[in-house]
């Protein structure tokens, strides 16, 4: 029987979520990168936490979204870096891209924040096996999913002032009014989201069971 999603709101759960796709506005190059890559990395732990769990490093690896062949990756990462510092630099310029950046990715951090709960609560991240269709269910579920947060996302960005001094006091464990306006922003509207979370785990149960049943490749 499949466990009922926690779809009351839980900062402890969407802290690290909100912190990731807020760090996409720090206008510095490179150095917003370095900031949502550490927020990001840590929400598995810090919403296993919350359940009171503590994720071996070999499930926590599981989570991560895969970035291809590796050697491949750094052969290229001279261009990458190139083309990644230009298209930084433009979007500082030109602001209104960075926000709707933030808000995209905002929303999509919510969502992963929800499913890494639920995949908890399921059991499914037991065993790197397990943890390893549960990813896969997962980026199924957020590559085809239409959903109403952006509106929210796009709401809390708008209202994000200071976001350089924000993240360094949140990466040493302090909350200043920036966090707490936000905090209490996303409070305020959670509850209007509650079916659209129920059907977000439903489907994710769907995908996951399909991919339990398709035979596993040996070797």
């Amino acid at each position: 029987m499949s466990p009922q999603p926690r779809t009351s709101f839980d900062w402890s759960l969407y802290a690290d979520a909100t912190l990731a796709g807020l760090s996409v506005l720090i206008p510095i190059p490179l150095v917003d990168t370095v900031f949502e890559t550490f927020f990001r990395r840590r929400m598995p732990t810090a919403i296993a936490r919350s359940r009171g769990r503590v994720l071996p490093a070999g499930i926590q690896a599981e989570l991560r979204p895969t970035s291809g062949n590796v050697f491949r990756a750094c052969l290229m990462l001279p261009l990458t870096l190139t083309i990644g510092l230009v298209q930084r630099l433009s979007r500082k310029l030109l602001y209104f891209l960075t926000i709707k950046e933030a808000s995209d990715k905002l929303s999509q951090y919510w969502h992963r924040a929800f499913l890494l709960d639920y995949m908890l609560a399921s059991g499914h991240l037991e065993t790197e096996a397990s943890a390893r269709t549960a990813a896969q269910a997962m980026e199924q579920v957020l590559s085809t999913t239409s959903s109403p947060l952006p509106q929210l996302a796009r709401q809390v960005v708008g209202h994000t002032r200071h976001i350089w001094q924000t993240v360094r006091s949140a990466r040493r464990g302090r909350e200043d009014d920036v966090i707490e306006e936000t905090r209490a922003q996303m409070e305020q509207r959670w509850g209007d989201f509650a079916g659209y979370f129920e059907a977000l785990a439903a489907r994710y149960e769907h995908h996951y069971r399909e991919l339990q049943a398709q035979p596993q490749m040996i070797g």
